[in-house]
């Protein structure tokens, strides 16, 4: 599978910048992490999508704008400005680019967002990340409730090898989250926002004959090792099972807006069969190959993160 990451720069590409890493305090003694944070359901008809942190946010579309905002951003790279380069180009991707420049765009920011959001270091002035000192009775689940995040991303980024112990007075980075995602049924990708900021994308396989409904789904659920049924047939799946067709990571959905509403039962999930990446071969759902679900099943959180999917 090819991911967008793996496409080839320009051969205008500016030099990579270097990443950021602060010096890590000494560590103090270590405090055990209490229970995880389970967070609150909503009925679907309280559920108010927030346009503001959505990768649909309404942004003015200007072409002439956005390869200005393009340019500056390209500059800004280049000298090492990481934010206001993220800034320009994430407008210049959404503010009417041509088609033929987007696809290097989105090249740049996933660039950018490895360093920024995905490293450990604090770029200057990031409205999306910042340094948290861990304080006595805290756990990593909590911290991560609190800025819309998984635990999972957290240890992850702060390089905690278990996640469910931490030390008073570390340092931890921390984004403001949630992730969203947008899926194009057209062309099989998945897009992932931090907020309406691009960071990432991965392709996907869909429903056959059209069976992904489209319109805005909540994350409501996410299981490691999930267990599954077959509705044609019954055939039951249990967990940890290496036969399983959806694989080791389960993210449930509700449907909130568009045709979705009302419609249950879908989710995002990966498979034993990666060949199948790209086409519409599913009962529905939407299917990664492992590396991508493994990596999108640490950035979405149930009750926070939204998925749009539009023809």
């Amino acid at each position: 599978m090819q991911k967008l990451s793996d496409l080839p720069a320009d051969n205008h590409r500016p030099e990579p910048i270097i990443e950021l890493v602060p010096t890590v305090p000494a560590e103090p003694p270590m405090v055990e992490a209490v229970e995880a944070i389970v967070p609150s359901t909503q009925p679907s008809d309280t559920i108010v999508v927030n346009a503001d942190t959505q990768p649909s946010a309404d942004f003015s579309l200007n072409t002439e704008r956005a390869l200005a905002d393009l340019e500056v951003g390209l500059t800004a790279k280049h000298a090492g400005n990481l934010i206001e380069a993220r800034t320009r180009l994430n407008l210049a991707l959404h503010g009417g680019l041509p088609q033929e420049q987007v696809r290097s765009t989105r090249i740049e920011l996933a660039e950018l967002a490895d360093k920024t959001v995905f490293s450990f270091g604090v770029a200057a002035a990031d409205p999306l990340a910042e340094y948290y000192t861990v304080r006595s009775g805290d756990s990593l689940a909590r911290i991560a409730h609190r800025y819309k995040l998984t635990d999972d991303l957290l240890a992850t980024i702060n390089r905690i090898p278990n996640k469910n112990i931490i030390r008073e007075g570390m340092r931890l980075k921390v984004l403001h989250g949630p992730f969203h995602v947008s899926i194009n049924k057209s062309n099989h990708m998945m897009h992932v926002y931090l907020q309406d900021v691009y960071v990432w994308s991965a392709r996907v396989a869909l429903g056959a004959n059209g069976s992904t409904p489209t319109g805005v789904w909540q994350v409501i659920v996410r299981q490691e090792n999930p267990q599954w049924v077959d509705p044609r047939t019954g055939q039951r799946w249990h967990p940890n099972d290496p036969d399983n067709p959806i694989g080791n990571f389960w993210i449930g959905l509700e449907g909130v807006k568009g045709d979705a509403v009302g419609q249950s039962g879908y989710g995002i999930h990966g498979t034993i069969e990666p060949e199948t990446i790209g086409q519409d071969v599913s009962l529905g759902c939407v299917r990664l190959a492992d590396d991508d679900i493994a990596r999108v099943f640490t950035l979405l959180v149930p009750y926070e993160s939204y998925v749009t999917i539009h023809d």
